[in-house]
């Protein structure tokens, strides 16, 4: 939680701040990033501290505008719990896709040539947990 906390108090979400190739150090340095650099951030404090941490890319039900998202699992008590450094999207609305040691393990595109978004369609809604 303490890292969380810091994270939440001393970096700021602000788009445009990082590349897909920057770094925990640079989002450490310049404070500020979207869900993946929050992501790596967050997982580098944790594994700088012995606890197992990994990426996960997810879609979440409540992040505003809707979108992909980047959190990240922490290895805690013999279990995996899910976590979001941003604070933007409520646990029980994350929806996971793919977990790895990075955004590079779990990316939704690998590419080097320049992509632009001609359409993309996601339906989720929220079920019945009993069903």
């Amino acid at each position: 939680m303490a890292i969380l906390d810091w994270i939440a108090a001393e970096v700021d979400y602000v788009a445009g701040v990082s590349t897909p190739e920057s770094t925990a150090a640079h989002t450490f340095t310049v404070r500020a990033g979207v869900c993946r650099d929050f992501t790596h951030l967050g997982i580098t404090f944790c594994r700088a501290l012995s606890i197992p941490a990994r990426a996960v890319s997810a879609y979440s039900l409540d992040v505003q505008p809707p979108d992909f998202h980047a959190v990240m699992e922490v290895y805690l008590e013999n279990a995996w719990w899910l976590v979001d450094p941003t604070r933007f999207a409520p646990i029980e609305g994350i929806i996971r896709i793919a977990h790895g040691r990075d955004a590079s393990d779990t990316a939704f595109l690998t590419t080097d040539k320049a992509c632009t978004v001609v359409s993309q369609s996601v339906q989720v809604s929220r079920g019945d947990m009993a069903d």
